[in-house]
């Protein structure tokens, strides 16, 4: 079998953006594997584009 590194093993995934949630105000996390936000106050779950339309309008 193959052996091979997987960088996404050895890091963590989320990124803390640079936006605010759309339902409470809270700081979103990014996880950009899968183009998704989450809040860390109340969890609630965005698409990154959803956001980046939101921040700019």
């Amino acid at each position: 079998m193959a052996e091979f590194t997987n960088p996404y093993a050895e890091e963590d995934p989320f990124v803390e953006a640079h936006f605010e949630c759309l339902e409470c105000g809270g700081k979103l996390w990014e996880y950009g594997i899968q183009r998704r936000m989450v809040c860390e106050d109340c969890r609630a779950l965005f698409r990154t584009d959803e956001i980046l339309e939101a921040q700019t309008s």
